[in-house]
């Protein structure tokens, strides 16, 4: 089968996962559409949001057909369907710094900035950390 085709699979597959999202934030929000203020960041960045896990789908799908022969339709449709849910699910385990000051455009202030000055140096560990052996661990302080 054509990759092409394959990758219209997966783009199936990620339009339908799209799709059952968007129902899900349509019943969230009871009335209304559910990119909207204060529900959501507004139409064009939820379009913007869904034209790119879709391509990734589809992406994913073709990658998978133009490696591997046995991809059939189905296939390409799970792996469509999977890859948004992998994505969102490998973005969860990023931590999010939420304390950093942002630039202020009126004082002309710039945002945070790395310089070896601010970063803690640390010669040996401090005394108050405790060095064990591979056999000990969580399992001997308990």
């Amino acid at each position: 089968m054509s990759v092409w085709v394959l990758a219209l699979w997966g783009l199936g597959g990620g339009l339908a996962i799209e799709a059952l999202d968007f129902f899900k934030a349509v019943r969230r929000v009871g009335r209304g559409w559910p990119w909207r203020y204060p529900y959501g960041p507004g139409g064009g960045p939820y379009l913007v949001s869904v034209l790119v896990r879709a391509a990734l789908s589809a992406g994913v799908a073709g990658a998978a057909g133009a490696s591997v022969d046995c991809v059939t339709p189905l296939i390409a449709f799970a792996l469509g369907t999977a890859a948004p849910l992998i994505l969102e699910k490998l973005s969860q385990q990023i931590p999010v710094e939420a304390g950093l000051p942002l630039p202020d455009p009126a004082t002309g202030a710039d945002g945070p900035t790395l310089s070896q000055e601010s970063l803690p140096r640390r010669e040996r560990p401090s005394d108050d950390v405790e060095i064990t052996g591979m056999g000990e661990g969580r399992d001997a302080a308990r």
